[in-house]
């Protein structure tokens, strides 16, 4: 898996790419604290270039879902790949977690939830 980060005035973007191994927990967890650390309102995902995904990794992006919304910050993915999206619907995660069809209402979302 390849991670591109970037940072902007509203969020916190991380644009994973490829294929998403068991071995790449910790480099999402490290960009994810990245994330948290940059103190911006919103940590946006794009997911249209991710293949894949573990269970172990859909269980990071809950737990740091739920830091973000303790901190009243918002984790929300978008452009999710169809392959990814059914694996989240498979395990419930698209229930519990902001997904959206693109950056423009990724970042809506987060105007909702003020």
């Amino acid at each position: 898996m390849k991670v591109i980060i970037l940072e902007e005035l509203q969020g916190f973007i991380i644009k994973p790419s490829g294929r998403f191994e068991d071995g790449d927990c910790l480099e999402l967890k490290e960009v994810l604290e990245r994330g948290i650390s940059s103190h911006k309102r919103l940590v946006l995902i794009d997911l249209k270039d991710l293949h894949n995904i573990t269970a172990a990794g859909q269980r990071l992006l809950l737990s740091y879902a739920g830091q973000l919304e303790t901190l009243h910050r918002l984790l929300a993915l978008y452009q999710v790949n169809s392959s990814v999206l059914a694996a989240f619907e498979d395990s419930g995660l698209a229930k519990v977690i902001y997904i959206a069809p693109s950056l423009h209402e990724a970042r809506a979302l987060a105007t909702m939830q003020r």
